[in-house]
């Protein structure tokens, strides 16, 4: 099946790869990278730390591809074995064959992903989309994970904000907010990113098409199926919906959640705080 180019125009694309590996330089941890076809194309994953370590699955927010995880890795993996895909039809290395249609689509994804590496169980951690779709998984196939972590989930507890939904459903235009900005515009204040990831998004901004299906809020029933340990975090100043409402529906509905705010976070709080973030995700998972 044809690759279906993402990237206008596609010499962009060498552009972005090249973007890519210069975040990866901020790992600072040595990793592989392993690419795994799917039934809607092949997929890029980046691993790190001993696979003799529990597995824990990342899923990075939108449009920022596994090289997000940058301020996280080196602390995480050494507690766990760290698998990091770039999400089909989002940004990154991996390449669409087929679009994702519903959130059947997602859940057949991960799964033929962890057959094909033998997972028969996993953590899993999901940020802004990420953390979408993680709990699109636990809500469908709790047998699959163990316990998860959410950063900030996009949509899943509460409606975005208008003028977040606006801004993600409107086509990027030239007269954008720079990388830059918006970047800093979703963080709490003071926030600088590092001039790799600006660089990586300036070209996403610019040059790149997502196919993805778009986040909504999950039902009442739904979140309380979930089965498995769940640790919530989010930051005080969230930007895409008000943090307290979504944490308050948070542990009203999901039976075995614990949650936190984050103070002086906004949405990005895994490279805002990622000391605060590593400490209470290695505690939450590792604690019986």
């Amino acid at each position: 099946m044809a690759e279906k180019n993402q990237f206008i125009p596609r010499e962009a694309q060498e552009e972005y790869l090249q973007a890519y590996l210069n975040v990866m330089k901020l790992w600072k941890v040595e990793y592989q990278s392993l690419e795994v076809e799917t039934s809607f194309g092949t997929t890029h994953i980046n691993f790190c730390g001993s696979k003799d370590n529990s597995p824990l699955l990342l899923l990075h927010a939108a449009s920022v591809s596994s090289a997000e995880w940058y301020a996280n890795v080196k602390e995480l993996s050494k507690d766990f074995y760290l698998i990091a895909p770039d999400t089909i039809g989002d940004c990154g290395w991996s390449r669409c064959h087929a679009e994702m249609e519903n959130r059947d689509h997602y859940n057949q994804w991960l799964m033929e992903i962890m057959d094909h590496l033998h997972l028969e169980k996993s953590h899993i951690m999901g940020h802004s989309y990420g953390g979408w779709l993680a709990l699109n998984l636990a809500i469908s196939h709790p047998e699959k994970l163990d316990k998860m972590v959410l950063l900030a989930p996009a949509a899943s507890l509460a409606p975005f904000n208008l003028i977040i939904k606006m801004a993600l459903k409107m086509p990027r235009l030239p007269l954008m907010p720079s990388a830059e900005k918006t970047l800093k515009m979703m963080a709490a204040q003071d926030f600088e990113p590092p001039i790799e990831f600006v660089e990586l998004m300036d070209v996403v901004n610019r040059h790149f098409k997502p196919k993805m299906v778009f986040p909504t809020v999950y039902s009442d029933p739904e979140l309380q199926n979930i089965k498995n340990p769940t640790l919530l975090l989010m930051g005080d100043q969230e930007k895409i919906y008000p943090p307290l409402k979504a944490v308050k529906r948070a542990r009203k509905l999901i039976p075995n959640v614990k949650s936190e705010i984050i103070i002086d976070a906004g949405h990005i709080l895994n490279m805002e705080k990622p000391e605060e973030v590593n400490s209470r995700v290695i505690k939450f998972l590792k604690s019986e």
